[in-house]
């Protein structure tokens, strides 16, 4: 029985395809369903399908890139695509993928059927002793490609210092990190490369729309051609961002670098998309790391000062772009920020501030994540209304008392904590907007929840005392009778009077 996997991020046709024909009479069995691409590469490294049938029309990452990526994993699985007929030129370019047939949308009951038995004919036909000696021999090459892969993957992480010996040799190396803006275009860029029969070359997703292109040849003319002409054809406006490195015959570790930090330069270079490397980026790659001095933007946020905090995102935006602070940290800070703006806000403000969140994972220029902060910085001075400029922080600071108070370990230090403030700015807030003190309201909280256990329970003062937070009964009861006016005792015996 061959393994199926349905891939399509329309639940409805998983249900229709898996529908339509009985599949086992035919020797198929659907093992396996996705509505994404990343969800199917998760299951194909589980059941090892001998059949994938995939839409190329996905969104995040496209059917095209989940194709090139299942070839990279295993040449010989059998692939289908599926696409509309306004989906058919790029269906085509799906088809240069090596792809093993491809079935219109609406899909015809009859048609696939067919396609299936053509397969299954292609794989039983494929038990030859050539073409089993053809796939052994595939496999030695494919296991040894995976294995170079692996050691040029550690190394531009930096899980390696240097390359193991079979692979270093005498050949130029350079080096390409590229940032997929439209992800379809990283495809074709890998397969144009490696129809340079001059240039060796080894392509690996690092991360999301992130590719490293490890290029290797004999001669050094050959690398700086394969390099001009991946710049001519690819490199342009809103397609793909590229930092390569030099080209040097050993240190490969340091390319890697080299590649990255040219990449990076780009986020601070609006409105060029391809970076070299050059000698004034090595004062970048030991640099002094920002700092943000966050309390203090806490403080100002907490109190809405938008003004200040705008000052604030204004000079530490200047100090990244200073330094070229690394793009994914930039960008990891300002979604921290943003968050703690959705902290300080009212929650039906959440949704926004979670929109411009998610934008930032869309980002490649400084100036797009100087216009989101400034956007949540709107939001922010949207939010105040006529509660007073501290009245959400006195609503948080109150909540959080009510519900963490009666535990013997909590502490103004700790709701200061949690509130991204000093204690003293804190306690300062409080009286101004309260009137009290913030250890008089924890102390009401208390008493009010001693006052519930004297009357509703047979509890003795001291279990009540522990129960919200007094390590003794003596400081309970002292507290109670400055709130109340009476004792414990005497006013549980008034109160069963």
């Amino acid at each position: 029985m061959k393994k199926v996997l349905l891939v399509d991020d329309e639940a409805y046709i998983l249900d229709l395809l898996t529908r339509m024909i009985p599949w086992e009479f035919y020797g198929f069995e659907v093992a396996g369903k996705a509505e994404s691409a990343a969800e199917a590469m998760q299951i194909f490294y589980n059941i090892h399908p001998d059949v994938i049938i995939t839409d190329i029309c996905m969104e995040h990452i496209s059917g095209i890139e989940f194709i090139t990526r299942i070839r990279m994993q295993d040449p010989a699985v059998k692939i289908l695509i599926l696409s509309a007929y306004d989906k058919f030129e790029y269906a085509q370019k799906a088809l240069k993928l090596n792809v093993d047939g491809y079935l219109l949308k609406p899909v015809n009951r009859e048609e696939l059927i067919h396609t299936l038995l053509e397969l299954q004919k292609e794989m039983d036909q494929g038990e030859s002793y050539q073409v089993q000696l053809d796939e052994l021999q595939s496999s030695l090459n494919y296991f040894q490609r995976k294995y170079y892969e692996e050691q040029l993957l550690k190394l531009y992480q930096g899980a390696a210092e240097a390359l193991p010996d079979e692979l270093q040799g005498a050949d130029y190396w350079c080096i390409l990190s590229v940032l997929a803006i439209v992800r379809n275009e990283i495809v074709f860029l890998q397969q144009d490369i490696e129809k340079n029969k001059e240039v060796i070359s080894y392509s690996l997703f690092v991360g999301d729309g992130l590719l490293a292109v490890f290029l290797r040849a004999k001669q050094k003319e050959k690398l700086e051609e394969c390099l001009q002409q991946v710049e001519r054809t690819y490199i342009r406006e809103g397609t793909l961002l590229c930092g390569r490195s030099s080209i040097s015959r050993g240190n490969q570790a340091a390319l890697c670098v080299e590649s990255k930090r040219a990449l990076n330069r780009l986020f601070y270079t609006p409105q060029f998309y391809f970076a070299k490397y050059m000698e004034r980026d090595k004062k970048n790659m030991e640099r002094i790391p920002v700092n943000e001095s966050r309390e203090q933007f806490l403080i100002w946020l907490t109190a809405r000062r938008a003004d200040e905090c705008r000052t604030f995102l204004e000079k530490w935006f200047a100090d990244c772009a200073a330094v070229q602070e690394e793009r994914e940290t930039v960008l990891e800070t300002v979604k921290q920020y943003l968050r703690w703006m959705k902290e300080t806000a009212r929650p039906e403000r959440a949704p926004e501030y979670e929109k411009l969140i998610e934008r930032c994972d869309r980002v490649y220029q400084l100036q797009e994540a100087k216009e989101i902060a400034e956007a949540g910085l709107r939001l922010t001075e949207e939010t105040e209304g006529a509660g007073g400029k501290s009245r959400l922080l006195i609503e948080r600071a109150n909540a959080y008392i009510r519900k963490n108070c009666c535990r013997e370990t909590f502490s103004i230090e700790e709701l200061a904590e949690h509130l991204h403030i000093s204690k003293s700015y804190l306690s300062k807030v409080y009286k101004e907007e309260t009137g009290e003190s913030v250890w008089n309201f924890v102390m009401r909280v208390r008493i009010t929840k001693a006052k519930e256990l004297l009357v509703s329970t047979d509890a003795t003062n001291f279990a009540i005392a522990k129960a919200i937070g007094y390590t003794s009964e003596y400081h309970f009861s002292r507290a109670f009778s400055k709130l109340v006016g009476v004792s414990p005792s005497v006013y549980k015996k008034m109160y069963l009077k």
